[in-house]
């Protein structure tokens, strides 16, 4: 298996923090959202060049990392999609021309998450150990039926000046319509450039959030996605906390999909409560065992990427880096207890 990490905004491109990851023992990273910082091809919607996305990973290689996949694409050159709005094509044929890139290029996995709402109304509470700051969620309190104001998609403005008011209610018929069409179209692309099409589930997984249905929120609603797309680029990002909230068998939920193949990379992260209320905790105090979840990973024959994902912040100079590292070494223990070989950089090349 390989030890990875998620990278975000400017860290993505900052050799110091590049060392810092490094240093703490991952060797494969996820970057988040790729945007015209990261490649300048990409500002203003634009298709990802070739030359720039194995120009990335060069840079990565002498950093001593993998560049494993994205996460995310950008809302603003996503949200016409996701709101099935006049314009779409355009967006979705430069889509496909940056699956097509990134395959070419040897980037294999492109994390997404088809929602208007994405991970809201999770408000940071001191409910991890010893008071450390972590996400929650409690449905009493959520703005459920508060819908996102014009202009926004993926609860993010996509606009620079939008109109007033507020999009309207979206049904689950609507978002499984949308969410088939961004599949129907972008799968036989992944497929014949080898990418996986990795899907979050909802995060909060509850069915409406923001006025707009929410699709992947069981286990059962991903067989239904399987089923639907039956091709091997169909996978899940697998974010084993986000499951858990759902109130699921986590263990059988895990042994079901990668034991099928269908694991693109794994949020390995830890939660107490369940869907309508949980917290965030940290990856050794939570509700599930961390240790026989990872021995089923290794049972199922899963070689693919662990990351921490979300973790409570840490109270120190550097909160949230702090939390990461705690995470990555908790993780790479009990690889090692569990007698998992742990992929280096050179065996990826």
């Amino acid at each position: 298996m390989k030890i990875g990490m998620g990278i975000h905004g400017a860290k993505r491109l900052n050799p110091n923090y590049l060392d810092y990851v490094r240093q703490i023992g991952a060797t494969h990273v996820i970057l988040f959202m790729p945007n015209g910082e990261l490649l300048p091809s990409a500002k203003d919607g634009g298709v990802w060049s070739l030359e720039e996305l194995k120009g990335l990973k060069k840079f990565y290689r002498e950093k001593g990392l993998v560049v494993e996949g994205f996460e995310n694409f950008d809302p603003k050159a996503y949200y016409k999609i996701l709101l099935d709005e006049p314009g779409k094509q355009v967006q979705m044929d430069i889509l496909k021309k940056n699956i097509e890139h990134m395959g070419k290029a040897g980037i294999p996995i492109m994390g997404y998450n088809f929602s208007i709402g994405a991970c809201a109304a999770r408000p940071m509470m001191p409910v991890a150990r010893g008071g450390a700051l972590s996400p929650c969620y409690d449905n009493d309190t959520a703005p459920i039926y508060e819908s996102l104001p014009l202009g926004w998609a993926w609860d993010t403005q996509v606009l620079d000046n939008p109109p007033e008011g507020k999009l309207p209610p979206v049904s689950l018929e609507e978002m499984l319509q949308r969410r088939d069409w961004f599949l129907d179209e972008i799968l036989p692309v992944a497929e014949e450039y080898g990418v996986q099409m990795a899907a979050h589930p909802e995060d909060p997984p509850v069915p409406v959030l923001k006025n707009a249905a929410r699709i992947l929120v069981t286990p059962q609603a991903y067989e239904e996605m399987f089923e639907r797309h039956p091709s091997k680029s169909t996978c899940v990002e697998f974010c084993q906390g986000t499951f858990a909230e759902m109130g699921v068998d986590i263990y059988e939920t895990i042994r079901s999909m990668a034991s099928r193949n269908k694991i693109s990379y794994v949020h390995f992260r830890n939660i107490k409560g369940t869907i309508p209320k949980y917290q965030e905790v940290f990856i050794d105090e939570g509700d599930v065992d961390m240790v026989k979840a990872l021995s089923i990973y290794k049972e199922c024959g899963y070689q693919g990427l662990l990351m921490p994902d979300h973790t409570p912040s840490i109270n120190c100079s550097d909160p949230n880096e702090t939390g990461m590292a705690y995470a990555v070494g908790y993780i790479k223990g009990i690889m090692q207890a569990l007698h998992i070989d742990i992929e280096t950089v050179e065996d990826a090349e």
